[in-house]
């Protein structure tokens, strides 16, 4: 599917975005932390509809937040911006890991623009850290430790990746500003999940790797939500075992009124 490449003006600066295909039902997907816009390449090449991915601020050809804003309610903004700049009036949201938490934050405001919501490997309210963890994290974090640090918290995620997901992976990691994972990552801490469902009542789908179910995986705190188990790949399923993950979006898209 042909797609092109474009900057449209966010909040907080310019974000790069990859528009691809036309008609439909739009899909618009949101990358993890750290991540970019290209690990949706696979699912922008196989739909047939509009679908459209960027890279959230401080990450990929993004720009960086003069105000060091980097949480999930202020990526939703990115998210916004986006659709409004591309006339996307009704959309299905997709967000991978972090990017579940930015989608999540979105339905909260926007509920009535969205037609469907699916969580990749993402997890809802996360249980308080006790202190002494908190002081890990933090301690990590320092410049001096950093690269380590990361790259320990990477490894067991990126467990039966494919070569060519594992070199992506790791070097959109270092090439992200460590102020701008970091950000990402504590504002996890105080995602608060049930608000989405409090203010979003349409459909929804996650999409979870067996290896990194969690208590607070979504379809484990929601039981009503249906969910679809991917084995034998990494956090990155999306980019491991793409024809299994494109037949699962399209078996949700399927779905939706208006497809």
């Amino acid at each position: 599917m042909a797609s092109t490449s474009r900057t449209i003006q966010g909040p907080a600066g310019r974000l790069a975005v990859t528009d691809s295909g036309e008609g439909g039902l739009p899909v618009l997907f949101v990358n993890s932390n750290a991540g970019r816009r290209e690990q949706w390449a696979a699912q922008q090449s196989h739909l047939q509809t509009r679908s459209v991915s960027f890279d959230l601020r401080g990450m990929g050809e993004s720009d960086l937040d003069p105000q060091g804003r980097y949480g999930a309610p202020d990526m939703a903004e990115d998210v916004n911006a986006v659709a409004n700049a591309l006339g996307l009036e009704r959309f299905v949201l997709v967000g991978h890991s972090f990017g579940g938490a930015v989608a999540g934050e979105y339905a909260i405001r926007w509920p009535e623009r969205l037609a469907g919501l699916v969580f990749v490997d993402t997890t809802g309210t996360m249980p308080p850290l006790p202190p002494e963890q908190v002081a890990w994290f933090q301690d990590g974090f320092r410049p001096e430790k950093y690269r380590d640090f990361m790259g320990g918290w990477f490894a067991p995620i990126l467990k039966n990746a494919k070569p060519h997901t594992h070199e992506a992976v790791m070097r959109w990691l270092h090439a992200t500003p460590r102020e701008v994972v970091y950000g990402a990552l504590k504002s996890i801490l105080t995602y608060n999940s049930d608000r989405v469902f409090e203010r979003y009542k349409g459909p929804v789908q996650t999409l979870v790797v067996d290896a990194f179910i969690q208590p607070n995986s979504y379809h484990l705190l929601y039981p009503r939500i249906p969910h679809t188990v991917f084995t034998g790949v990494s956090h990155w399923l999306m980019m491991d075992k793409p024809e299994e993950f494109n037949a699962a979006l399209d078996a949700f898209l399927a779905t939706l009124p208006g497809k």
